[in-house]
C-alpha cells in the first residue's frame, strides 16, 4: 500500500531562521503529538507542567555546549508559536520518560538498526537504517525533514514534531540511526539530549568527525548510535552509557543492533525484554537473515528482512500495538546513492517511498 510522508523543507545559514521555518510548517503536528505525550508523562507520574520544568533545566547547559542548535530549537518554538518549554519537552522526551516519578520503570524495547558496507551488498553500496518502533500517536505525526544549511551541509531525515531530527543522512555520505538501551547506570540528570547529539552528528563531514562527537559525549541515559560513511565505506556502533561509550564494529561488512548492551551485559536492565521474551532477539535475528545473503544483499532483500515476523508480535516488523508500541517507520538510508527509502508504518503493510537528498 502506498503512503507518503509530508516533506518539510528548511533552508538558511542562520540556525534560528532554520528553526523558525521548521516550526512554522508543523504547528498542527506539534499540537497533536503533545496530546499523546501529556498522557505518556502522566503514566510516569508527571504533570505536563512538571515535564516542561524538567525539560527547561537543559537550556542553560545547551546554551553553553551547543549554542547553535539551541538557537535552532528556539526558532522552532517561535515559528510554531509555542513556548520554548514545549519544544524542549519534545526534544528531551527520550531522557525524561526513562524514569517513573521516584523510581525506575519498565520500558519498551524500541527499534532495530543496521549498517551494511560494500562488501556485504550486491551493488557494493553502503546503507544504514532501521525499523523505528514507537507509539502509534507518534507515527501518525511523522514527516520527512530536508535541511539545507547553505554551507554545503544538506540533510534528509525523519522527525517527530518539533524535534531537531530523529534519524537521517547528509550530503557528506554520513547516516545515523539509533535504538533504545537501558542500563542500571542510567540516572536522571542534565547532559546533551540525544536529539541534539543526533542533529550535531548530521553536520559531520567524516566518520572520524562523528566519532569525536560521541567520544566527548557523557550521557545520563543510555542509547545506541549506528553511524555509516559512504566515503570511508565504514560503519561503527556506539553503545553510549553513563559508564562508557562502547565501540562495536562490522563483521563481514555488516552490523546490527537491537536493544542489548552487548559490550557490558552486566549493566543491561532490559530483562525481561518484553512480556513475550526473556531476552532480546531482534538485532540477532536481523544479523542472521543478512548473513544468509552476505555479499549478495539487495535493497529488496533488505526490505524483506525488515518485514520479518519471527517472534511476532514483538518481531523486527513490530506489531505489539496493544502494548502501545509498533513499527512506525522503516528506513534505508542509501548514502552511496543520495536518497532514502522509507516505509511509513509497518513495512509489511506499506511500500517504501523514495526521498532524495536535495
Amino acid at each position: 500500500m502506498k503512503r507518503r510522508m509530508r516533506e518539510i523543507y528548511v533552508k538558511s545559514s542562520d540556525p534560528f531562521e532554520r528553526g523558525r521555518q521548521h516550526g512554522a510548517q508543523v504547528k498542527g503536528e506539534i499540537e497533536r503529538v503533545c496530546v499523546g505525550y501529556r498522557k505518556s508523562f502522566e503514566k510516569k507520574g508527571y504533570t505536563w507542567e512538571e515535564a516542561q520544568t524538567m525539560a527547561m533545566e537543559y537550556v542553560p547547559y545547551l546554551e553553553k555546549e551547543m549554542p547553535e542548535l539551541m538557537e535552532e530549537a528556539k526558532g522552532i518554538a517561535a515559528g510554531a508559536e509555542v513556548e520554548l518549554a514545549v519544544v524542549m519537552v519534545l526534544n528531551t522526551r527520550y531522557e525524561l520518560l526513562k524514569f517513573k516519578k521516584g523510581v525506575d520503570n519498565y520500558e519498551h524495547n524500541e527499534c532495530t538498526c543496521y549498517a551494511l558496507l560494500p562488501e556485504a551488498t550486491k551493488d557494493h553500496v553502503t546503507i544504514g537504517g532501521q525499523n523505528w518502533d514507537n507509539a502509534p500517536f507518534v507515527g501518525e505525526n511523522l514527516y520527512v525533514l530536508h535541511i539545507d544549511e547553505e554551507n554545503g551541509t544538506k540533510i534528509v531525515g525523519i522527525s517527530e514534531p518539533a524535534q531537531l531530527i530523529r534519524s537521517g543522512m547528509n550530503s557528506y555520505g554520513i547516516s545515523l540511526n539509533c535504538s533504545t538501551l537501558l542500563s542500571y547506570k542510567d540516572v536522571r540528570g542534565v547532559a546533551i539530549p540525544t536529539n541534539f547529539m543526533r542533529r550535531k552528528i548530521m553536520q559531520a563531514k567524516t566518520l572520524d568527525e562523528a566519532k569525536k562527537m560521541i567520544m566527548g559525549f557523557s550521557p545520563c541515559v543510555s542509547l545506541n548510535y549506528v553511524i555509516t560513511s559512504a566515503k570511508e565505506q565504514d560503519a561503527i556502533v556506539y553503545e553510549t552509557t553513563p559508564v562508557e561509550n562502547f565501540e562495536l564494529y562490522p563483521n563481514r561488512g555488516m552490523i546490527t543492533q537491537g536493544n542489548d548492551i552487548l559490550a557490558d551485559p552486566a549493566i543491561d536492565r532490559f530483562i525481561p525484554a518484553d512480556k513475550h521474551h526473556q531476552r532480546h532477539f531482534r538485532g540477532q535475528r536481523l544479523q542472521y537473515l543478512l548473513q544468509k545473503k552476505q555479499g549478495e544483499i539487495t535493497k529488496e532483500y533488505l526490505q524483506e528482512c525488515l518485514r520479518d515476523h519471527y517472534g511476532y508480535p514483538a518481531s523486527i516488523c513490530n506489531h505489539a500495538g496493544d502494548d502501545g508500541l509498533q513499527t512506525i517507520a522503516s528506513m534505508l538510508y542509501c548514502v552511496s546513492e543520495g536518497y532514502a527509502l522509507i516505509a511509513w508504518g509497518n513495512p509489511c503493510e506499506y511500500d517504501y517511498e523514495k526521498y532524495v537528498l536535495e
